[in-house]
């Protein structure tokens, strides 16, 4: 079922891409009122463990939703295990990477139960090329994009990950119900030195296309305001919608 009903704050999620629990503290307080998801990336994960997930749902109440961005990636009997394990921590959203083929995706949505599994088509951090191994046709991001996104969907995702360029596309392509996360979303005011981010757009843009949830991070977290730098996302947001 389509997310495009959600409120403007509901839209918005805030990765925790902090080095340790300490530092995640203080930007779970101060930002809970003002984001709808909180986003558990590799290296909080790895930092402080399944604790916070646990911890972080304690701390919200339950008033936002939790991201577990683990982008898991391995046979198909693993990542299964992998993923009924973060279900039971209570994780609603868990990512799989959709270039491993159909049957490990299935595997993750057989142990999925209540949670969401959605698959990363291409991260936004690559600009493809020939050297990776990829036949001719797919070097392009949009190529590659909807042809995981495909097999991701028939393999019974409930989403897809992609970037805001490619948004516009799988929507046309798989229609309203999949559950579409842009990451790399870089507001209009906000300026990042030395980005690693390559294929972004701004807030208004992923949602004209067709998102249902944008991750913003570093102009939030970096920014002396943290809660006013949301509230300005917050605007472009609703000015799209």
């Amino acid at each position: 079922m389509s997310e495009s009903n959600l409120k403007a704050r509901d839209r918005l999620v805030f990765p925790l891409d902090v080095p340790d629990w300490g530092e995640a503290v203080p930007l779970i307080e101060t930002l809970r009122d003002h984001v709808g998801w909180f986003k558990v990336g590799l290296e909080l994960f790895i930092s402080r463990g399944p604790e916070a997930v646990r911890e972080l749902r304690a701390m919200t109440g339950g008033r936002n939703g939790i991201f577990l961005d683990l982008k898991l990636h391995d046979i198909p009997a693993t990542v299964g295990r992998a993923m009924a394990a973060a279900a039971r921590l209570g994780a609603d959203l868990v990512t799989v990477h959709a270039g491993d083929g159909r049957a490990m995706i299935e595997a993750a949505r057989k142990e999925a139960g209540r949670t969401r599994v959605l698959a990363v088509t291409v991260l936004t951090s690559l600009d493809l090329a020939e050297e990776l191994g990829l036949a001719p046709a797919y070097t392009e991001p949009m190529a590659l994009v909807l042809l995981r996104a495909r097999t991701a969907w028939e393999a019974g995702c409930h989403g897809l990950v992609c970037s805001g360029r490619e948004v516009a596309a799988v929507r046309q392509e798989l229609g309203p119900e999949p559950l579409i996360v842009t990451p790399g979303i870089r507001p209009m005011w906000s300026l990042v030195e030395r980005d690693d981010q390559r294929r972004v757009v701004t807030p208004a843009q992923a949602i004209r296309a067709g998102a249902d949830l944008i991750v913003v991070g570093r102009p939030i977290r970096d920014a002396e305001y943290p809660a006013a730098a949301a509230a300005l996302v917050m605007e472009e947001i609703v000015s799209a919608m």
